[in-house]
């Protein structure tokens, strides 16, 4: 499992890329021999109703075995290495451009659908063990940059793939051999990398193979109506595919009706869109960095349901082409999440099951998209720009939906830009910081920057911090500490402080970080002050660690107090280097003078073994 930080650790990792160029070889071979296929069928059909119900049919046959096979391929890839599953699946290509070429040579349309549906078979099989196999060969801290990698490749290789597919029918149309050894030489190019893919051992599983083809997708919904989070997911990715069946058919549409262009002209529309997606999923893989990043989800529905108004509203090639690449980037925000946290929530033995679950749903979606086409431009007449408007519409919705339904999470992810904006932030220690269970932080305090930092320091969903009501209390602001799940400490008498340490103290019991400063307010002269005895009241009677940290590199910014107030020095207000440091968990009665000494010895650059750089 490699755990090279970074997309140069990724891409110098052989495993990892030997997988990126199996699947990209893969999709590249799946949408050459489509577009050869939907090339044959018009060039064969009679007439215009027969080329477009061969175009239907298929279409339909690529879909089918998505909606059939994907509860048999859940079962192969929990009840076997998934590095065995990708080889034996790409071996099992070849075998179909084989039947492809003769199909070709004999020039039958029947046999030609035949290899077309044995092609998205195998294709089914592959995208469990595909999406799988990352949790397993990586880190949690690649995962995400790991699926923007592989969002980014898949897109380029249906651009890509869809474009040389033409060029090769148009180029050896009267030398079908020629079409067809070329996609076997890919098929075998794709078999011989996956061959390099790192091994991983076949996941704990004791239950029978289950024929009926639909018990795994049965099963997998049980499991994920159980689960919330995870359904949640799944129906954002359905929703994903929904849109963008129907976006690209609509797109289609839209390049005579609304801009008035064919041809290449149109085909660029598509190439812009997917371009757009690419970079939305390096995108979200770099900010996200060693966390996956819920929080750019709505910001993705947001851009999309922006660019779609202004691409349903405009005549204007240049800004339909802008607007694409908006799409497609905010596309790429809003997948990307989804994918790594349904990869990483998946147990390990029931994670082929949940994944070939999503794919079908996906495929319901893509389904869903035909039949809404067809309502709204056959049927009701809508134009192709109303029909796009009315989906960037619907994303705006599902973007307020989605803020609503995790607001700490998107305030959070907005601190964390404005923390990367205000500050160069550099951070040692952050594995001390655990991913789950309870933990005290406490820190030194230097600035009202101070807060976000500490956040900043920890990807966990929340950190409560402890607060004077006062400042809780501040108009506008308040909506924010109370999303954050921050902890007003009152003034007016003793038994307000002791109620918010106790409520802080339930926090910790229920497993969750607190944060404190235990100076108990701003230093006045930069120096780390006595600390108060709080924090000992919040961790008596619990098991958890207490974590010193010190900020440093804030005293003379504008929310420090040098001056004698905030805002009186302006020394260091441009992006000051500022360094968070995380010391080891200290466990038992810990004494302020103690924990004082630790965030000191912190501040002098030991007490901490490890360094983590920052996000990005």
């Amino acid at each position: 499992m490699t755990n090279k930080p970074g997309y140069g650790g990724l891409l110098r990792d052989g495993g990892f890329e030997a997988f990126l160029w199996t699947q990209f070889l893969g999709a590249f071979n799946d949408n050459v021999f489509k577009m050869i296929v939907s090339v044959f069928a018009v060039s064969v059909a009679a007439g215009g109703d027969v080329s477009a119900r061969n175009l239907a049919l298929a279409g339909a046959v690529f879909v089918i075995p998505f909606l059939l096979f994907a509860g048999w391929a859940g079962q192969l890839a929990d009840k076997f290495s998934k590095t065995r599953v990708l080889q034996v699946t790409k071996a099992f290509e070849m075998s179909i451009m084989l039947l492809g070429t003769a199909a070709l040579l004999a020039g039958r349309m029947d046999l030609l659908l035949v290899a077309l549906f044995l092609l998205a078979a195998q294709a089914n099989f592959f995208s469990p063990a595909k999406y799988g196999i990352l949790p397993e060969m990586l880190s949690e801290a690649q995962i995400t940059r790991a699926n923007g990698l592989l969002e980014l490749t898949t897109f380029i290789a249906i651009v890509i793939g869809s474009s040389f597919g033409t060029f090769l029918y148009a180029r050896w149309q009267h030398a079908p051999l020629r079409m067809g050894l070329t996609m076997l030489a890919i098929a075998v190019a794709g078999s011989l990398a996956s061959l390099r893919i790192r091994k991983v051992p076949a996941a704990p599983q004791s239950s029978p193979f289950r024929w009926n083809p639909f018990h795994e997708i049965v099963e997998g919904t049980r499991a994920l109506a159980k689960r919330k989070p995870m359904a949640l997911a799944v129906c954002g990715i359905s929703w994903f595919w929904f849109v963008g069946g129907l976006f690209q058919m609509a797109l289609l549409l839209a390049g005579p009706e609304s801009l008035h262009v064919s041809g290449a002209r149109a085909g660029l529309l598509i190439t812009a869109l997917a371009a757009g997606i690419g970079l939305g999923s390096l995108a979200a893989g770099a900010l996200s960095g060693d966390y996956i990043e819920l929080a750019l989800v709505p910001a993705g529905s947001l851009l999309m349901g922006l660019g779609s108004l202004g691409l349903g509203g405009t005549a204007d090639y240049g800004f339909a082409i802008g607007f694409l690449v908006v799409i497609g980037f905010g596309g790429g925000l809003f997948a990307v999440p989804l994918n790594a946290y349904l990869q990483e929530e998946a147990g390990a033995a029931e994670k082929g099951r949940i994944l070939a679950t999503n794919n079908f749903f996906n495929m319901l979606g893509v389904i869903a998209a035909s039949g809404v086409l067809w309502l709204l431009h056959d049927r009701l007449q809508w134009h192709a720009g109303t029909i796009i408007f009315a989906l960037g519409v619907l994303m705006l919705a599902g973007s307020l939906y989605l803020t609503a339904r995790m607001p700490e999470i998107v305030v959070r992810f907005a601190l964390w830009c404005l923390a990367n904006l205000l500050f160069r932030i550099r951070i040692e220690g952050a594995e001390n910081i655990p991913r789950t269970g309870a933990a005290l932080l406490a820190a030194n305090h230097v600035s009202y920057a101070d807060a976000v930092l500490v956040g900043y320091a920890s990807r966990r969903r929340t950190v409560h911090f402890l607060m004077w009501q006062p400042i809780f209390d501040i108009p506008v602001a308040n909506y924010f500490f109370q999303v954050l799940q921050a902890i007003p400490i009152g003034i007016e008498s003793p038994k307000a402080t002791i109620r918010a340490l106790r409520t802080a103290r339930g926090e910790l019991e229920r497993g969750e970080l607190v944060g404190i400063f235990p100076e108990g307010s701003i230093s006045r002269t930069g120096e780390i002050r006595n600390f108060e005895r709080g924090f000992e009241k919040i961790l008596q009677g619990t098991d958890a660690p207490i974590l010193p940290m010190h900020i440093e590199g804030l005293w003379g910014h504008p929310f420090s107090f040098k001056g004698g107030r905030i805002f009186a020095s302006w020394e260091r207000a441009w992006r000051p280097r500022v360094t968070i440091r995380i010391g080891r968990p200290m466990n038992g009665a810990i004494s302020g003078m103690e924990l004082q000494q630790a965030v000191i010895e912190l501040a002098n650059g030991t007490g901490v073994t490890t360094w983590t750089s920052s996000v990005l």
